[in-house]
């Protein structure tokens, strides 16, 4: 009798232990969120992120994208719903990305695991925090094709779980979800829609061979929405393939690696050695953590709860004893795997099932699917997909949750999830490297934007985009006004002037290329445009484009113009390469500039790489 009150006893604190985990785990879930809404109003990227805006806020005018990317149609129509509020328009962005993350990854813990819903909610919830892991690219939560090619594979993978549950109407509800997914995938970045089409198609290959026909459904889900896309946007199909044959030139002219022959490559994780021995200590204690588990165990439980109020610390007050760089969020988990194999003779390998199996495959890969295409190194780009790495993992250890053991091996997943997400965040989102003042939560200038609603920024970046903003207005330049932006590096400045760039939403100087891809793309504007727009340069600045030559293409010479405005970043302390800019305002009559604009044109030889 004594002993079966014992065993009660334990019972019951280690029930009680659970519960406050769990609570404790959700209200760390809860402020990571809270986090990223509440810094959606702060900051602002004087160089991706005016990229972003100005082809979400504007997409129709551009025959040619660069990179080759369609994701500016999918954001513009949520911009106009936000009506333009840059802050609004990331908190949606936030809230989508999240949102689907948890529901992937409750999905993966309800088909995997043993768990009661309201414990696979809060369990699911941790995990997917580490969906805010892709914001980290350039640190801004604005739209950009990154995220919208994350969210893609999030809603493929999705459709995947939803059809895998049986009854006819989860298997169409599932198969649909995975033709729009590969329709937003294509839109974000084509290289990762043609690799995720191969990935969907050996899943079905090896899990369910009789879901070929469904399969199909899914493939004309996609083209059906492809086609409507595309007589929206360029009339018919003929149209879109012409726009996405011409970008492709234009990223070979450009030499930024973007081109399809430039995305089949190998990268290389080469990590220091700190962060293999932090992957390597973080590993042993998940395991550990796992194995022994939470019930009945104090000291196990204490530790969880300690790195949870340590999560819930660099959220709210940005100190981080931790400091995780991206690779060990990919190295954690897999040195985790690594070290399950060798328990009890390898019973985790032993014990798989083929659904684990190929989920664990499937998701190991998709960051890597995720970051095809891009010029930057694939492992680099890969950890703003870290999500799907943890879900491999989770995946991977499934034969340790059985069933009365699903949350002591879920929980310590779960929690170091979370600890991982807010380390990273803040050191890349809330201490951005392209900023002079490298904290968000210093920041107290509130600059109001032209789409509506206001940042809080940086003091200096305020004084020169509130300075360039006043003296261009007091030099004439109207709202909506065509501006040939030759700086290379400032299209956010054009956003904030409410300018319309030429060419393209910005004609960059970062590679060889940029001159050349400005004269091309420039040469499919109307020349009525070109005739009136008025020009910013930057003759010292690191990444400007050939002024004489891009003007020349057109019909132009400094001459034609005169120096309206003058902005010096460098007055305001800028943490950027950018040297003084000039604000060119047209001074010839509009009819002889654009007969001279037609002139040049037909004197300029075609170039053969652009030639179709």
């Amino acid at each position: 009798m004594e002993r079966e009150r014992h065993f009660a006893n334990r019972r019951m604190l280690s029930d009680s232990l659970e519960r406050v985990l769990l609570t404790l785990s959700g209200i760390t879930t809860a402020f990571l969120f809270a986090w990223l809404l509440y810094y959606s109003s702060y900051g602002l990227n004087v160089e991706d992120e005016g990229f972003y805006l100005n082809f979400i806020a504007n997409p129709f005018p551009y025959s040619i994208n660069s990179p080759p990317s369609l994701f500016g149609y999918i954001y513009h129509w949520p911009y106009l719903w936000v009506g333009g509020d840059i802050a609004m328009l990331r908190i949606v962005n936030v809230t989508l990305t999240m949102a689907l993350g948890w529901i992937l990854s409750f999905l993966a813990v309800g088909r995997l695991c043993t768990v009661g819903w309201l414990q696979a909610a809060v369990l699911s919830a941790g995990i997917a925090s580490m969906a805010s892991i892709v914001f980290r690219v350039r640190a801004t939560l604005t739209p950009s094709y990154y995220a919208m090619a994350f969210q893609s594979l999030l809603i493929i993978m999705i459709g995947l779980l939803v059809a895998d549950r049986p009854g006819r109407v989860r298997q169409v509800l599932g198969w649909t979800l995975v033709g729009v997914g590969g329709w937003c995938c294509f839109m974000a970045k084509p290289t990762t829609a043609a690799a995720i089409a191969l990935i969907v198609t050996l899943y079905v290959l090896v899990l369910r061979r009789k879901s070929l026909l469904p399969m199909l459904g899914a493939a004309l889900v996609a083209l059906a929405l492809l086609i409507m896309t595309a007589h929206l946007i360029d009339g018919g199909i003929n149209g879109l393939v012409n726009r996405l044959v011409s970008s492709a030139k234009v990223e070979i002219l450009l030499d930024s690696r973007h081109e399809v022959l430039g995305s089949f490559r190998i990268d290389w994780l080469a990590p220091s050695r700190s962060q293999v021995a932090m992957a390597v200590l973080l590993a042993v204690a998940l395991l550990l953590s796992i194995l022994v588990g939470p019930r009945g165990k104090m000291l196990p439980s204490l530790a969880l709860a300690a790195v949870l109020i340590v999560t819930i610390a660099i959220a709210l007050l940005g100190y981080d004893p931790v400091s995780i760089q991206p690779s060990t969020l990919f190295l954690v988990p897999a040195f985790t795997c690594l070290g399950a194999m060798v328990y009890r003779k390898g019973l985790v390998l032993r014990t798989q099932s083929a659904t684990s199996i190929a989920l664990t495959l499937t998701f190991s890969v998709l960051p890597h699917v995720f970051a095809l295409g891009s010029n930057l190194n694939y492992w680099d780009i890969g950890t703003l997909g870290a999500l799907f790495w943890m879900l491999a993992a989770v995946s991977f250890l499934s034969p340790l949750a059985k069933p009365g053991r699903s949350l002591a091996a879920l929980l310590p997943l779960t929690v170091l999830t979370q600890l991982l997400t807010a380390s990273v965040n803040n050191n890349s989102i809330l201490n951005p490297p392209w900023e002079d003042v490298k904290n968000l939560r210093d920041y107290t200038a509130v600059m109001p934007m032209t789409g509506g609603g206001k940042l809080v920024i940086a003091e200096s970046l305020h004084h020169y985009l509130a300075a360039a903003r006043a003296k261009a207005r007091g030099a004439g330049l109207e709202v909506g006004a065509p501006v040939v932006d030759l700086t290379g590096g400032s299209p956010t400045l054009l956003y904030v002037l409410d300018a319309r760039p030429l060419g393209l939403p910005w004609l960059t100087g970062w590679f060889p290329g940029g001159s050349a891809v400005a004269v091309e793309t420039l040469g499919l504007e109307n020349c009525a445009d070109l005739a009136k727009a008025w020009v910013l340069i930057e003759p010292e600045g690191k990444y400007h484009l050939d002024h004489a030559s891009v003007m020349a293409s057109f019909g132009a010479g400094q001459a034609d113009y005169v120096a309206a405005a003058t902005f010096d970043p460098k007055v305001a302390d800028l943490n950027y390469p950018i040297g003084r800019q000039f604000l060119l305002k047209p001074v010839r009559p509009a009819a002889p500039a654009e007969q001279s604009c037609g002139e040049a044109r037909r004197q300029r030889p075609e170039s053969p790489k652009w030639s179709p």
